[in-house]
């Protein structure tokens, strides 16, 4: 399945995990310190975007404005703070555990790899029209509406 398709499944399916992980910690903490943790790790992603997202949003923009999208990367600490801040301000244990992994430098360089193999799988096949060669295989050509144009 496309890497599309694959998120759309994950995002139709994430509210059906995020409550069978809340009933999980819930039986194993208790209702209450699950219901107020849940509280508190919304609040930090809330925080964390109020302390970083200003200053992160505009080295992102002006990053996309200079390198277009390839500038997003993962492995960038202002595009990692603000996943991991809005990963933590959506309720559930879940979509948590995927904020905070990305605020570890070494986590998130171990997400980036696999998100980048898995992207690079997809990128790489029949559409990739780019061919290398090396200097000796190709030749220049002239065409005769560039001869008029010399002229």
């Amino acid at each position: 399945m496309k890497l599309v398709k694959w998120l759309l499944v994950g995002l139709l399916a994430l509210p059906a995990f995020e409550l069978a992980g809340f009933f999980l910690i819930a039986a194993l903490i208790g209702w209450l310190w699950a219901g107020l943790l849940l509280v508190a790790s919304s609040m930090l992603g809330f925080r964390l975007l109020r302390k970083f997202g200003k200053g992160d949003l505009e080295r992102i923009r002006t990053a996309i404005a200079y390198d277009g999208l390839r500038a997003i990367q993962l492995q960038e600490p202002s595009v990692a703070r603000i996943a991991g801040a809005l990963l933590l301000a959506i309720p559930g244990f879940i979509t948590d555990a995927i904020g905070a992994a990305l605020f570890i430098p070494a986590l998130r360089k171990h997400m980036a790899a696999a998100l980048g193999a898995r992207t690079h799988k997809r990128s790489v096949g029949p559409q990739d029209r780019t061919v290398d060669l090396a200097p000796s295989e190709w030749r220049e050509e002239t065409t005769q509406l560039d001869d008029q144009r010399s002229h």
